[in-house]
C-alpha cells in the first residue's frame, strides 16, 4: 500500500512538473514571437533608413551636408544593429521554449512510465 501511494505521489509530481514546463514553453514562445516580430519591423525600418542615409551621404559628399548625412548613417547602422540583436534574443527565447517543451514531454513520459507501476 505505501508503494502505491509513493507511486501516485511521484506521478503527480511529474504531472505537475509537466504542466509547469508546458506553461513556461507557451510563455517563452509567445514572448519570443512578439519580440521577433517587433525586431523584424525595426530591422526593416532601419535598413530603409540606412539606405536613405547612405544615399544622402553620397549626394552630399562634397558639401557641408556630408557631416549631417554621415551622422544619419551612423545612427541608422546603430539602430539596425540593435534590431538584429533583438532578433538574436528572440531566437534564444524560441530555443528556451523548445527546451521547456522537451522537459514537459519528459515529465509526461515519466508520469506514465510502466516501471513505476508494480504488477
Amino acid at each position: 500500500m505505501p508503494d502505491d501511494a509513493d507511486e501516485l505521489i511521484l506521478k503527480m509530481q511529474h504531472l505537475e512538473a509537466q504542466a509547469r514546463a508546458q506553461q513556461e514553453a507557451r510563455a517563452r514562445q509567445a514572448g519570443g514571437e512578439r519580440l521577433k516580430s517587433a525586431a523584424q519591423k525595426l530591422a526593416d525600418e532601419s535598413r530603409k533608413e540606412l539606405e536613405e542615409a547612405e544615399a544622402a551621404e553620397k549626394a552630399a559628399a562634397d558639401r557641408a551636408e556630408a557631416q549631417e548625412a554621415r551622422a544619419r548613417v551612423v545612427k541608422a547602422r546603430a539602430r539596425l544593429q540593435f534590431a538584429l540583436d533583438r532578433m538574436d534574443e528572440a531566437e534564444r527565447r524560441e530555443w528556451e521554449a523548445v527546451q521547456a517543451e522537451a522537459r514537459a514531454e519528459t515529465h509526461a513520459q515519466l508520469a506514465e512510465d510502466p516501471l513505476f507501476k508494480k504488477t
